[in-house]
C-alpha cells in the first residue's frame, strides 16, 4: 500500500494523508487506488506536509502511526531530525 506515495525519509517532514467523509460504496471504490498510490489524486484526499502536527478530538481515541498505536488524543507529533537511523537499499 502506498498511503503517502510522496513521502521521503530524509526531507524532515511528516506526510499526513486525510480523507473527507465518503459514502461506504464510494470509499470502497476508491480504496484499491491506495495500492497504486493514485488515491492522492481523489478530490476527497488531502496530503499535508508539516514538521509538527497536533491531533485533538471531541473524545479520546487511539492515534496510530505506520499501523501501530502511539498514544491517545490529544497529542502532538513532531519530526526530530536524525532521531532514527534507517538502513534502506538504494
Amino acid at each position: 500500500m502506498l498511503l503517502a506515495p510522496g513521502a521521503r525519509l530524509d526531507d524532515g517532514l511528516l506526510d499526513v494523508v486525510t480523507i473527507a467523509a465518503l459514502s461506504k460504496p464510494r470509499f470502497l471504490m476508491t480504496l484499491p487506488q491506495v495500492f497504486r498510490g493514485t488515491h492522492v489524486d481523489h478530490p476527497a484526499v488531502r496530503v499535508l506536509r508539516t514538521r509538527e502536527l497536533h491531533v485533538a478530538a471531541d473524545r479520546p481515541f487511539a492515534v496510530y502511526a505506520d499501523g501501530d498505536p502511539i498514544g491517545h488524543t490529544p497529542t502532538t507529533i513532531r519530526v526530530i531530525p536524525r532521531a532514527v537511523r534507517v538502513l534502506a537499499p538504494q
